[in-house]
């Protein structure tokens, strides 16, 4: 067991480590942003407050979902949970700008 400790020490970072800290940056940069402009979108006040107010609350969503991408057992479900997030707010945000939303 402690062979096997040392290896992965020795060896540097590994897969599951990549995918987390990938997912931590990449992943939850893109569903951190597409969750801030369909909120700007859909908030039912002024467009310049709904923006400023979405753009605040990327400040307290981009660091928890940071953090949870290292406190998850699982990378890989990680990333499924992020691609499925990642799809369901570009097509409520696609949606919002077909029906002619404000901009």
């Amino acid at each position: 067991m402690t062979a096997s400790l040392s290896k992965q020490k020795a060896g540097g970072f590994s897969a599951g480590l990549a995918a987390r800290i990938l997912a931590a940056t990449i992943g939850n940069y893109v569903v951190t942003s597409l969750a801030m402009a369909l909120l700007a979108r859909i908030w039912p006040i002024a467009p310049e407050q709904a923006s400023m107010a979405s753009t605040l609350l990327s400040f307290a969503i981009f660091p928890v979902l940071a953090m949870t991408a290292f406190a998850v057992r699982s990378p890989w479900r990680l990333w499924a949970w992020l691609i499925a997030a990642a799809v369901l707010l570009s097509g409520a945000l696609w949606l919002s700008l077909a029906s002619g939303g404000r901009l």
